[in-house]
């Protein structure tokens, strides 16, 4: 397996594309997760309002953001919520190469994940897992999420376990609620952390090795 844990899903931009290019190849399969959503998104109405070819507002910087690497329109499914069946989604995931893990909410994205019966399937994928925000914590084995103004409090959640040894700060702005939480981790996981600024990311090859991309701040 390979790990790619960043902030953004503009892919295809220059920063980061020299990273993407070494894993990314012309022909593969991917599947977008979009369960990350928040709470206010009840229906499928909601979610096409987001997600849905033509009309959702984050379709084309998940799904075009690929075109560059040579994977076409039809090499690229989605897993929808509201409309796929368990077994549909299962097909999917299993069909992939590549998998992108949405941004939003972590802790709401592994419960939907529980909910459709999917954490077996996704804990045995075994190609390319791309997550941003949202998507690169619940590639841990356990994550924390720092308070803001959808987290008013910190806390400890358990993810996926395709990473392990290490934890991340998203969207990294080095301000004194993100250092706090970073010291609290340290001190009480002891296990290095990774700030990761919005152009910036790490890669995890199949030997573990981690590479740093863009802008990332190291607190060991």
């Amino acid at each position: 397996m390979i790990n790619i844990l960043m902030n953004t899903s503009m892919i295809d931009e220059k920063w980061c594309r020299p990273i993407i290019k070494k894993v990314l190849k012309p022909g593969m399969k991917v599947c977008v997760v979009a369960f990350a959503f928040f709470d206010d998104t009840k229906t499928l109405e909601d979610w096409n309002r987001q997600f849905a070819p033509g009309q959702g507002i984050w379709y084309r910087a998940n799904h075009d953001v690929f075109f560059s690497y040579g994977i076409r329109d039809e090499n690229i499914v989605w897993l929808n919520y509201f409309t796929d069946s368990i077994e549909e989604m299962k097909e999917k995931i299993a069909g992939a190469d590549v998998l992108m893990l949405m941004g939003g909410a972590p802790d709401l994205m592994m419960k939907r994940f529980k909910e459709k019966r999917l954490k077996k399937e996704l804990k045995n994928f075994k190609g390319i897992v791309i997550g941003y925000s949202a998507g690169a914590m619940v590639q841990l084995d356990s994550y924390h999420i720092s308070p803001d103004q959808d987290y008013p409090e910190f806390s400890y959640q358990v993810g996926l376990g395709y990473v392990s040894g290490l934890e991340v700060e998203v969207h990294f702005t080095n301000s004194p609620i993100q250092n706090a939480s970073i010291e609290k981790v340290k001190k009480e996981k002891n296990v290095p952390v990774y700030g990761i600024y919005e152009r910036g990311g790490l890669l995890i090859d199949e030997e573990k090795k981690i590479t740093c991309f863009g802008e990332v701040d190291f607190f060991e």
